[in-house]
Formats: C-alpha cells, sequence, structure tokens
C-alpha cells in the first residue's frame, strides 16, 4: 500500500523532505530514498515471491528454547543489495530515518546519516519469534514497530510540521478464527500497535498538520501473502488520490507513509 501511497504523493506534486520509517515502511522508505520510482518498486512487489524473502529456519522448528526464530531473511538481505541503486545512508537522494527496537535496551534505535542502509532495514522488519534479531555494534535488534511503529515523537523532533502517512496495520474486526503462530502473533502485534497509535495520536494531532490516509480493501491479507501486491497498490494510489484532492482535505496540508514524514507540504489546490 505504501507504494501506491508514494505514488499519488509525487504525482499531487508534494515535496518530502525526509521519510522515516519502521517494518515494511523502512524497507519502502529505502526503495523511494534510494530514488528508485514506484512503478519500479511496484514491479519488484508484484513480481515478489516468498523464496526470494525469506527461509525456514529448520533449527529454530526443531530447537525453539534454543534458536531465536522459524524463518530468516537472508535471501530478502541478499536481493536488497542487488536492487537498491545505494546501500550507504550518506548517498541517499533523500535522508531516510529507520527505526528499529534495542532489545538490550529496551527502547528504540534509530539509523540515518551514514553507514550500511541493508542491516538496519532487515532489523526493521525482524519480527520477534517469526525472523531472529540482527546484530550491530553489538547488540541486538528486532522490530521497529514494537518500540516505535508510526513515529510522530521522531519526526516532531527532527522539525517536522506536517506529517503524511498511510495506515497500514490498521486491526479491522474479523469473523475468522486466527490459526498459526505467525498468524497469531501479527493480530496481536497489530492490536497492540494501533492502540498504542490511537494514543499518541491526540497528542502530536495538536502539534502538528497529520494526515493520515486508510485504505480499505475487501480482503484479509496475510503477512507473507503477495498475491494481492499489485490489487493493494492500486487501492492506496486511488484512495490517497481522492483523499488529496477532496475538498474536506483542506487547501493548505499534505502527508507521508506512516513512515514517510515531511517537514513541510503544499497541498493541492
Amino acid at each position: 500500500m505504501e507504494v501506491g501511497f508514494y505514488r499519488a504523493i509525487r504525482d499531487l506534486g508534494v515535496p518530502v523532505d525526509f521519510i522515516i520509517g519502521s517494518s515494511i515502511g523502512a524497507l519502502n522508505g529505502a526503495f523511494f530514498c534510494a530514488g528508485m520510482r514506484p512503478e519500479k518498486v511496484a514491479e519488484l512487489w508484484c513480481g515478489f515471491r516468498r523464496r526470494e524473502a525469506l527461509r525456514i529456519n529448520l533449527r529454530g522448528l526443531l530447537a525453539p528454547w534454543r534458536y531465536s526464530a522459524f524463518f530468516d531473511l537472508d535471501p530478502l538481505r541478499r536481493r536488497l543489495r542487488e536492487v537498491l541503486p545505494v546501500t550507504r545512508f550518506e548517498d541517499l537522494p533523500v535522508p531516510l530515518i529507520v527505526v528499529t527496537t534495542d532489545l538490550q535496551e529496551g527502547k528504540p534505535a534509530y539509523w540515518s546519516g551514514t553507514g550500511d542502509i541493508v542491516e538496519p532495514v532487515i532489523s526493521s522488519m525482524s519480527l520477534p519469534g517469526v525472523f531472529p534479531p540482527v546484530e550491530m555494534e553489538g547488540r541486538q535488534f528486532v522490530d521497529g514497530g514494537i518500540a516505535n511503529n508510526v513515529p510522530l515523537d521522531k519526526a516532531v523532533e527532527l522539525g517536522a510540521r506536517t506529517i503524511l502517512m498511510i495506515r497500514c496495520t490498521c486491526c479491522e474486526p474479523s469473523l475468522k478464527p486466527f490459526r498459526g503462530i505467525a498468524r497469531v502473533l501479527v493480530r496481536s502485534f497489530s492490536i497492540a500497535l494501533e492502540r498504542k497509535f490511537a494514543a499518541e495520536l491526540d497528542h502530536f494531532g495538536a502539534l502538528v498538520r497529520l494526515h493520515s490516509v486508510q485504505p480499505r480493501f475487501p480482503h484479509e491479507i496475510d503477512l507473507l501473502d503477495f498475491r494481492y501486491s499489485g490489487e493493494l497498490i492500486d487501492a492506496a494510489y486511488r484512495q490517497t488520490i481522492e483523499y488529496f484532492t477532496a475538498p474536506v482535505a483542506g487547501a493548505d496540508s499534505l502527508v507521508c507513509p506512516s513512515n514517510m514524514i515531511p517537514s513541510e507540504g503544499v497541498a493541492p489546490k
């Protein structure tokens, strides 16, 4: 969905000063900040297969008390180094801040400025129990969403005055039971994130111009189900354009992924 959202923002001519992302927002943020066109990123997602992202960790399945995850993201790690035009923060055309969670410190950790992009991005997507922590600088880092999924506070600290975001982890009511470790974990994780975001929205909504697009899609999509990528991207693009061109959106403000935050924006007239 973030790909369709960003494409709409670009087509509307909204300037983006920086992008801050956690989880999948960190991955898409890396694509966009590296200068990849939304159409190219959409092509990657639509052709994506599960085996290109992860592999089963048999040791984790057989001895979960010794190993930290059932899968690993090594295939995605290799793929990123192949497709990203640049893999260092200092070479990005648009600044990127990647949010991770420091397991030892028990707080969010932010990566930007200089250094390798790929390892922070992988760690920002490493949902505990599903994917292993990533070791950097002698500590372990996991999914950034645990500590700060929608980093409004960090964006304000960095000077953001207009925040544009797309909500991709919304917890719509479901009539079907959730089966399997990964689905139960992801659903529980999403509920916690949604409650945390609702609590922060009241506070930060009074400090900045905040626009949040929440695309609707008729299907429930599993974490590792890439079959609907094209439809999700198209739905997000269409609904983002509708949001920002409707009179109710206002004539003096604009937006970015729950993970893309510009310090200023100019709304379409």
